[in-house]
């Protein structure tokens, strides 16, 4: 018996969305992993001036929901107030010696953040400090009683499981700093290894690679369904 267009054009149709399927779940793993962390984010922040910086905190148990969250200013960075935040509540505390400065928010009764839910908590800072880079800590406290504190550094090419949040402020200088450091962890009384830097490069490249190899994945399922929609309107 004769297949109508309308069959092949359904098989095809199936393929194209599992190609089309595949493509997002490529997507979702790439910007899922990136963005399950605490993260922080000033428009338009330089050294030298004073900015308003935004903690982006996810809930990420799913039997718990997030009561507290305890941010350390490092020590050239100067707390010079916060906007309100709905349903929490905040308090300061000021740098003891040699300590840390914290702002402490505390969520009221059917405020707490929910599993899967995020959250921007705001501190407004005096002039930040003329670096590449300000390191973060941030401590974020479940309703079960666990922690989970944010203030990991990296130690090579693999992202720790708890990043300390970082804002960049000069990112060509950022990342010759996170170079050199990590030269000096991995080889002290060495010359760079060209080879080893090669390598480097294309860890960093590939996230890029994968996001141009979905895209393309994704346009040509798209075209497979147009391409056989007009063969069977051709047809019909």
């Amino acid at each position: 018996m004769t297949r109508t267009p309308r069959t092949r054009l359904g098989r095809h149709g199936h393929r194209a969305t599992a190609v089309l399927g595949t493509a997002a779940a490529a997507l979702f793993l790439l910007t899922g992993s990136a963005s399950a962390h605490v993260r922080v984010f000033s428009d338009g922040a330089t050294a030298g001036s004073p900015a308003t910086l935004r903690f982006r905190v996810p809930s990420e148990k799913a039997d718990a929901t997030t009561v507290r969250v305890d941010l350390a200013l490092p020590a050239d960075v100067a707390f010079t107030g916060a906007p309100p935040t709905p349903g929490w509540t905040r308090q300061e505390v000021p740098a003891s010696a040699g300590g840390a400065a914290h702002i402490v928010w505390t969520a009221t009764a059917g405020q707490e953040l929910k599993p899967d839910e995020n959250r921007y908590f705001e501190v407004e800072v005096g002039p930040l400090p003329r670096k590449p880079r300000i390191v973060f800590d941030m401590a974020q406290t479940y309703s079960d009683g666990t922690v989970a504190n944010w203030n990991q550094r990296p130690t090579g090419d693999k992202e720790p499981d708890f990043p300390a949040p970082v804002l960049v402020l000069d990112a060509t200088a950022a990342d010759d700093q996170a170079r050199g450091d990590a030269a000096v962890r991995q080889a002290p009384m060495t010359d760079r290894n060209p080879a080893a830097e090669a390598r480097d490069e294309g860890a960093n490249a590939l996230p890029w690679q994968l996001w141009t190899m979905t895209g393309i994945a994704a346009l040509g399922a798209v075209a497979v369904v147009v391409k056989h929609r007009r063969t069977a309107r051709a047809r019909t």
